[in-house]
């Protein structure tokens, strides 16, 4: 009776106003799988990001979050090292939202944006990363715990991850180990404190096996299957070429640390309106949740940091080369490996920018793939700080 009293109340309003009640007023729920996959499939085809899309005879006006001009730097930087496919992914750790998502191939000096939310790439030291948090948030491990290793830090020998010391063994802290992307002993020290059901745990926390993207497919990244101890080695040092993940899991990967431990679900559409009927139908839900602890991520912060100051991101971000962006603290952390598709030798970089007095702002994270057949053009962390020096510098007020 009240439901009939209610729709009876307001039809003679509805009526005077020339509503077609079945028409102007539907009441179907907006089919959200099916825009999604007729959506990416326009995203995807084309070299922009449309925002008309016409849907079940429908027409929409899609939204994003892309930031035009940031894109447009980087399009240009990319044309100008022209590698042979170099994809970027940059993040606004405040809210999830992604500002930049482009690729360029050489061979034709193609633009897109496919490469950058495929999981179709070895993740190589990148889950270095995972493996930390785990180790940090999980067991007695700190970053000040020492490990010894024998033979050279890049290779991952069965004998290597033996407990055996002699005059050539050397010890290091596990931040050093980060920062300088020691294989021996990220693979030791998962052996001796944590198994697979613990990483495969965080990186779920992480974003692996699942979607990252609403309303746009992404794919899901997967990990490295383990069946011995050398595998769990091979898994934690990225060591291997089966954990795959896409450019965009790379930025996401450093955002949370930026967070300090809380994952924002990234998203590329702002909205989306039925143009007709002149109202919003779908607009992102904000969704965060813990992938560890805030102390463990402060320690994992520090870390990256590392990287950047005195290990393997060194070069790029020399005191002297970063004059423009001193006052933002810069972490990340670099990866190898030859495989995925398209094959090649993958250069890794995923960071994080934060500005360095102002807390309550958790700045942006940059990833940087770049896939090199012959030659190498430029390092994915020369043109990340490129990036970051760009949006500070120009966009950042």
């Amino acid at each position: 009776m009240v439901k009939f009293f209610v729709v009876s109340l307001f039809l003679p309003q509805l009526l005077l106003a020339n509503f077609n009640f079945g028409k102007d007023l539907s009441f179907e729920l907006f089919d959200e799988e099916g825009f999604k996959k007729s959506l990416s499939k326009s995203v995807f085809e084309t070299q922009g990001w449309p925002e008309h899309h016409e849907y079940k005879e429908r027409e929409y006006e899609v939204d994003y979050t892309i930031n035009d001009q940031l894109t447009k730097y980087i399009v240009k930087q990319l044309k100008r090292y022209r590698s042979d496919y170099t994809s970027v992914v940059v993040l606004d750790n405040n809210t999830g939202a992604i500002l930049s998502a482009v690729d360029l191939q050489r061979k034709g000096n193609k633009v897109g944006k496919s490469m950058a939310f495929s999981p179709a790439h070895p993740a190589a030291s990148v889950f270095k990363v995972i493996t930390a948090a785990d180790l940090l948030d999980n067991t007695d491990v700190s970053k000040e715990t020492k490990f010894t290793y024998n033979g050279r830090s890049t290779t991952l020998y069965k004998y290597q991850l033996k407990d055996k010391k002699n005059r050539w063994t050397r010890a290091i802290p596990f931040e050093k180990a980060f920062a300088w992307s020691n294989n021996v002993v990220f693979g030791k020290a998962a052996i001796k404190n944590t198994n697979f059901k613990s990483i495969f745990s965080t990186a779920s926390k992480f974003g692996f096996n699942e979607e990252l993207l609403q309303i746009v497919e992404s794919g899901t990244s997967k990990l490295f299957p383990v069946e011995s101890k050398y595998n769990l080695a091979e898994l934690a040092s990225g060591f291997n070429r089966k954990t795959m993940i896409s450019p965009l899991h790379g930025a996401l990967i450093a955002s949370v640390i930026a967070n300090e431990g809380v994952l924002k679900k990234p998203y590329v559409v702002n909205s989306i309106k039925d143009i007709k009927q002149d109202r919003e139908v779908w607009s992102p839900s904000y969704i965060l949740s813990r992938s560890l602890s805030k102390e463990a991520a402060l320690e994992l912060r520090s870390m990256m940091n590392l990287t950047v100051k005195r290990g393997t991101a060194r070069g790029a971000f020399r005191p002297w080369k970063t004059k423009k962006i001193r006052d933002i603290e810069i972490g990340g952390k670099t990866g190898t490996i030859t495989g995925g598709i398209p094959h090649g030798r993958r250069d890794w970089f995923v960071s994080y920018a934060k500005p360095k007095d102002d807390q309550s702002d958790a700045g942006i994270s940059v990833c940087v793939m770049i896939v090199n057949l012959e030659k190498w053009y430029i390092k994915s962390t020369y043109l990340a700080k490129k990036i970051i020096q760009y949006y500070y510098d120009s966009l950042k007020e």
